[in-house]
């Protein structure tokens, strides 16, 4: 057996050739991030706007923009620093694995440790973790399309000029040991360059979509603010105060923090996902989850606990069928561990003597397709080939009387409906030992896998949100059966379709057995791929979960890839969600949190759009009427920092709603973040609160013939009444003092303690006094203010109220 290194040599390797990683794309530094905010055209405008107030002589509005500007730099700098690191965290969370040899001992390590010398293990769907050469390998195919673009797999063997391996190719069959002799940049990969290497942030679906709508919205605002300064020009207004306000006004309605708070929202996801246990790889995920129709979920692992023993077997030769189930046995997955330590109890020999004793000839690696494994050894003196699989399928390779076999296959049926896991092995010494005939029983045995205590809950969840579970696996029907009726799944004969049912079926019946199916047993990983096509062909988003090389195609075309932890890398890689418990109840919650996220985002993305066309609505309302301009172009930048700050971002950080569990995937599915709904209630509150502040201007004008008194009770309601309504939009469904979470969120007191100093000190400090034109506001004109704002929250209460739509 291979020793490998030594603790001391690998660690003084390691100092001399460095960690074995890739170069990846840096992560934006701070200073990259402040300069993305510099670079807003929003910026460009406001700093034309200051230049123009220079050379007007209006140097307080210019420092006052300078002011804003730099606020809204720093404030824009936090949020999407903030969201960075959290997104570099999560994204340095997945650590690739290798199983190396040192000091003769088989340990896992994290493949940034390996060096030139290491002794690793490859087995099916692995990623080669470094450069090396093969020490052994059994029928070993490597998919190399990552350095040579060719898709088909190449063998190896342990000739000189076929014995060559490179980090980042794939095992698509067989095993083996490789010595690693270069590491890091030093491979062949690490040659290429970074590129291949770089992590590619996509959109999400939403973003794209606000992005498109914030554009659309940009140009809107643009016409609007135009048409006001012509309107102010034919009234009469001065040019440059026109074109100083329309400008301003432009800048105060377009929603330019809106995407940033959406990358905060979603990173914040990801990170929540990850404290129970769940870990997604992309922001694009995110959404998704929340969507979701139909969970298509493996039985063992994540249904049970996948702490597997043998608990009863049955063998015509105890000696010879305990020698087949140590040689066909890697260890590689929870049923060969279950087998390694029965065998443990059952032998006093050392089985990892007896596996060197006989050294395999041939080997035919796990396929989740045939349901099998082989391997060749010398017994006596004659080579002989034992097979280990389904026990239904490998009998069906022997020689055996009628009347045998249905004694079999019945004692299958009976074990099989205790739930327990059955795996049978038979053995062949004689013809030829590739021919799956002529070979002979040796036994089967019943693995025990208790099913997950949460399970049943989470499924009972699962149903009431309208989401369906469907068990898609490769075991004996009995078994899944039994696990199904114990989950409290309603089985009967029309809902289970075997893998050998599904071959035969095809159009239209096809389609229909696939919708009406809870379990599909015996299932091929071409079939997952094909249940997955017909599902989303019916409109459903699919969650499906997988763990090996072939369920890499499924895990792809599913909305939603699901892997266990100890899942190949092949199936990591493809993956959008990896449980990290190898649990159900992780993809339950990571639903949970993807609506969490969308109704989150509803939140913002109505709430920012409110606040967008108050000040448009006063100025031009005014204009028409030929009074005086209500808003300073100070007050409305002064106001557009109370309004577009912490309180924008604060919605995001919103706890789960009671119920959330409780709407109907369909529902969740149909539903936008801009609905007509959410469109009419924009409007009105625009509209509003806009009439409602110009009345006040119009009354306190014409009443105390105090232009500056006017526009400061303006000014503070319009400052003041996004802080009321912002309670409203805590949850869309219920009344404000009926949400459950009304003090939950300690980020909105916050951003609510942060726009009172604001308006305070605008209306109280005498410098800014000066600078915003605002005079300090008496006792009684702050009822006028509390009036508006709680009227436009009572608007907001009666648009949900009489709503029928949900959001």
């Amino acid at each position: 057996m291979q020793k490998g290194l030594t603790e001391k040599k690998a660690k003084q390797l390691y100092g001399q050739f460095g960690p074995n990683i890739m170069a990846v794309r840096e992560t934006p530094s701070w200073l990259y991030i402040l300069w993305s905010q510099l670079r807003n055209p929003l910026i460009y405008i406001l700093i034309s706007v200051g230049i123009i107030s220079i050379f007007l002589n209006e140097y307080i509005d210019a420092l006052l923009i300078l002011i804003v500007t730099v606020l809204n730099v720093i404030i824009g700098f936090i949020q999407e620093y903030k969201a960075q690191k959290t997104l570099t965290a999560l994204r340095t969370y997945l650590k690739p694995m290798a199983t190396v040899i040192r000091e003769g001992i088989k340990k896992e390590i994290e493949a940034r440790y390996l060096v030139p010398g290491d002794i690793v293990m490859l087995n099916l769907g692995d990623k080669v973790p470094a450069d090396g050469f093969l020490l052994e390998c059994n029928n070993l195919l490597i998919n190399e399309a990552i350095l040579t673009g060719e898709s088909e797999p190449i063998g190896k063997d342990l000739s000189a000029e076929n014995n060559q391996i490179f980090m980042g190719t794939t095992i698509v069959l067989g095993h083996g040991l490789m010595q690693v002799s270069k590491t890091g940049l030093a491979t062949e990969i690490g040659k290429i360059g970074k590129s291949l290497a770089e992590i590619k942030e996509v959109k999400t679906p939403i973003q794209m979509r606000l992005e498109k709508f914030s554009k659309t919205l940009a140009k809107f605002v643009l016409l609007i603010c135009a048409i006001i300064f012509i309107v102010g020009l034919v009234y009469g207004q001065d040019f440059f105060q026109m074109l100083g306000i329309s400008i301003v006004l432009s800048v105060s309605a377009i929603p330019e923090a809106m995407p940033v708070a959406i990358t905060v929202i979603l990173a914040l996801g990801m990170k929540r996902i990850l404290q129970k246990n769940g870990l997604v790889k992309k922001l694009i995920s995110i959404e998704t989850l929340g969507s979701t129709s139909i969970i298509c979920t493996d039985k063992t692992g994540t249904l049970t606990e996948g702490s597997m023993k043998i608990v009863k077997g049955e063998m015509t030769d105890k000696n010879l069928a305990h020698l087949g189930l140590i040689l066909t046995n890697n260890q590689k997955s929870n049923v060969e561990v279950a087998i390694w330590d029965y065998l443990k109890d059952k032998i006093t020999e050392d089985l990892f003597e007896i596996t060197e004793k006989y050294p395999r000839l041939n080997e035919e690696a796990f396929d989740s397709a045939k349901k099998y494994s082989g391997v060749t050894i010398n017994l006596n003196g004659k080579e002989t080939s034992f097979i280990l699989g389904a026990p239904d399928i490998i009998l069906n390779f022997c020689h055996i009387h009628s009347e045998e076999k249905k004694l079999l296959i019945k004692k299958f049926e009976d074990w099989a409906s205790r739930g327990l896991k059955l795996i049978g092995l038979v053995y062949k010494t004689d013809g030829n030992l590739q021919d799956k005939e002529s070979y002979k029983w040796l036994g089967f045995w019943g693995i025990e896998d208790p099913i997950r205590p949460e399970a049943k809950e989470m499924i009972s969840v699962a149903n009431k949100a309208g989401i369906e579970v469907k068990i898609v696996t490769g075991d004996y029907r009995k078994t899944a059966e039994f696990v199904a009726k114990n989950l409290g799944m309603k089985i009967t004969g029309h809902n289970v379709l075997e893998g050998k049912e599904f071959e035969i079926l095809s159009g239209s019946r096809l389609v229909e057995a696939v919708k009406q199916s809870t379990i599909f047993t015996r299932v091929t990983p071409q079939q997952k791929l094909k249940i997955v096509e017909i599902l989303q062909n019916e409109g459903e988003i699919i969650a499906m979960t997988g763990d090996g090389v072939n369920d890499a195609p499924a895990l792809k075309k599913a909305n939603i890839g699901v892997v266990v932890g100890n899942a190949t890398e092949v199936a990591k890689e493809t993956a959008d969600l990896i449980l990290l418990d190898s649990n159900f109840k992780t993809i339950i919650s990571a639903i949970e949190e993807g609506r969490l996220i969308l109704s989150n985002i509803k939140k913002v993305v109505g709430y920012v759009l409110s606040n967008s066309f108050e000040e448009i609505v006063i100025i031009f309302s005014a204009m028409l009427l030929n009074l005086p301009t209500p808003l300073t172009i100070a007050q409305i930048l002064w106001i557009n920092l109370i309004c577009d700050g912490p309180p924008d971002l604060a919605l995001g950080f919103e706890p789960k709603e009671k119920g959330l569990m409780l709407i109907k995937s369909k529902e969740i599915k149909e539903e936008t973040f801009l609905s007509n709904y959410m469109k009419f209630l924009i409007i009105a509150i625009s509209l509003t609160i806009g009439l409602m502040t110009l009345g006040i201007f119009y009354y306190f004008y014409k009443i105390s013939n105090n232009l500056p008194l006017a526009r400061t009770i303006t000014f503070a309601s319009f400052s003041a009444v996004s802080l009321f309504y912002i309670f409203s939009f805590k949850n869309l469904k219920k009344f404000v003092l009926a949400s459950e979470n009304l003090f939950a969120n300690p980020y909105l007191y916050f951003s609510l303690l942060y726009g009172i100093i604001l308006i305070i000190a605008s209306v109280y400090l005498p410098i800014l006094n000066k600078v915003l034109e605002t005079v300090p506001l008496k006792l009684e004109h702050w009822f006028w203010v509390i009036t508006i704002g709680l009227t436009a929250t009572a608007w907001v209460e009666i648009v949900k109220y009489f709503s029928h739509k949900r959001l």
